[in-house]
């Protein structure tokens, strides 16, 4: 394991979606597969999640836990929380949705703590924080209001965390505006968390000069997310990885005083053939 750093000074990340699929790669898969990304010059991990659902990633053997203490070993890692499969759909519904799935969320994100604090303290030299796997964005939350009882729930859920390192990520949807979306940032900021954009070029939601204008009003302390991928189909969500000219192209239309993590590690070439976009072991319909 490398000389631990303090998180501002790992300037490159990747993300990692967990599937129990990936469980078949098993250690040797992965160590080959950690030992590719570091060649990459990455220095940090992000699992998105640690329990999806009522799924946590323990069968047929407890493989989520072994990766992350294999992974731990070549670079240090933030670990995701509980998420919910509908999330998305809820909090299309409004204020009032919103707040009865925060209530209910609080209880279940504080468990998944929970259930991961003995690694936490047994790895504490390369535990670099939770990662919340909520996907802000300011189409949900365009309003005073939601945005009133989103922090509030961010809070209660900050205090409940303590003095550790927490981050919250987010999406551009062009319903604030440019001026309006770098003040939201600053105030999750001054909420304790450490604030993660998803950049957009892989979804291609936003012109390129749309995202610059937003990329304008971003402090130096926002992470970017680099979408290491091109979308191909918006329902179902379908994406290519991105060429490594694609991927080099959109970072250098950003500002270069952030941080930034790559999403994700299934999309990176060094992981073609370990770990899959599909389930291959799935039989073609028709």
């Amino acid at each position: 394991m490398p000389p631990s750093k303090a998180n501002d000074e790992l300037r490159l990340g990747v993300m990692y979606q967990p599937l129990n699929r990936d469980a078949e790669l098993g250690a040797h898969g992965w160590r080959y597969l950690l030992q590719q990304v570091v060649a990459r010059d990455i220095d940090f991990g992000v699992l998105q999640w640690t329990q999806y659902g009522t799924e946590s990633f323990q069968s047929p053997r407890p493989w989520l836990v072994e990766t992350a203490t294999l992974w731990q070993r070549q670079m240090p890692l933030w670990l995701g929380l509980h998420t919910e499969p509908d999330y998305f759909a809820e909090m299309a519904k409004g204020a009032e949705a919103q707040q009865v799935f925060f209530d209910t969320y609080l209880r279940k994100v504080n468990a998944s703590a929970a259930q991961w604090q003995l690694w936490t303290q047994q790895h504490q030299e390369s535990f670099l924080g939770w990662y919340v796997p909520l996907e802000l964005s300011d189409a949900y939350f365009a309003t005073t209001q939601q945005r009133a009882q989103l922090h509030a729930f961010l809070a209660a859920l900050k205090q409940r965390l303590g003095t550790t390192p927490t981050a919250i990520s987010l999406f551009m949807n062009a319903d604030l505006s440019p001026r309006e979306l770098g003040q939201w940032l600053q105030d999750l900021q001054q909420l304790g968390y450490e604030v993660w954009l998803q950049d957009g070029a892989g979804t291609q939601a936003l012109s390129r000069e749309q995202r610059q204008d937003y990329f304008s009003e971003l402090n130096c302390k926002v992470v970017l997310i680099n979408e290491a991928f091109v979308q191909t189909s918006k329902q179902p969500f379908q994406a290519r990885p991105a060429h490594r000219e694609e991927l080099r192209e959109a970072m250098a239309q950003q500002p270069d005083c952030h941080r930034r993590i790559l999403f994700s590690l299934r999309y990176l070439p060094e992981t073609s053939g370990l770990l899959y976009l599909t389930d291959v072991t799935q039989q073609s319909q028709g």
